[in-house]
């Protein structure tokens, strides 16, 4: 099991090269993930980087955890879940304006790769093996 800053990782996540917790998503597509301080509340927020072939896509700070929560496992997957769940939204889920400071290569990637990728952020559906278990734990074979 890799450790980071005394963070357990994770099955098969792993460490990255800017020191991150990084989920490989799919064979191209990866989410790195640090704590990045506290809100006001105390919330955890979240830097976030999705990279496809190691070119970031989607870098921000805008997520934060719940009320309380602590940096362990658990809450890295589910940190991860919802960074993908929002950064996976296509034009039917949501009204335009949500779309209107994505760049050009945004909008193509949300376009190609985002409702391919949505199922990763399911909950209680596993998108490495189909089945009813979350995606960022799963250490079956593929």
């Amino acid at each position: 099991m890799a450790v980071l800053d005394g963070i357990s990782l994770p099955p098969r996540w792993r460490i990255t090269s800017r020191l991150f917790a990084g989920w490989p998503i799919d064979h191209q597509h990866l989410l790195e993930l640090w704590p990045h301080g506290r809100t006001s509340d105390g919330r955890i927020r979240w830097f976030y980087r999705l990279s496809r072939y190691r070119r970031t896509v989607f870098s921000a700070t805008d997520i934060s955890s719940s009320v309380g929560a602590t940096v362990c496992p658990e809450t890295l997957i589910n940190a991860a879940q919802t960074v993908l769940a929002f950064l996976t939204l296509g034009p039917n889920d949501t009204d335009a304006e949500f779309f209107a400071n994505y760049t050009p290569a945004q909008l193509e990637w949300r376009d190609q790769y985002a409702e391919e990728l949505s199922i990763y952020a399911m909950d209680g559906l596993c998108g490495y093996c189909g089945s009813d278990h979350a995606s960022s734990g799963c250490t079956r074979e593929s």
